[in-house]
């Protein structure tokens, strides 16, 4: 039974993390496209969607999702 809450506890603290590491990366995003609404113009003119641009703002600010 201990090592069942251990693990619970665990997958908790995992999905704590993933939840941080997504919250860190939208607000990354979110002040790029601030900060860059011309690119982000850009990159919708090309015809690029959402989740395009949102891999071509990862990658220019060198972050590996």
């Amino acid at each position: 039974m201990n090592s069942l809450k251990k693990i619970a506890e665990m997958s908790q603290k995992l999905e704590q993390l993933k939840d941080s590491r997504s919250e860190f990366i939208e607000n990354l995003l979110a002040a790029f496209e601030r900060d860059h609404p011309d690119f982000i113009e850009h990159l919708k003119e090309c015809g690029l969607d959402e989740e395009e641009i949102r891999y071509c703002c990862l990658d220019v600010l060198g972050v590996k999702e």
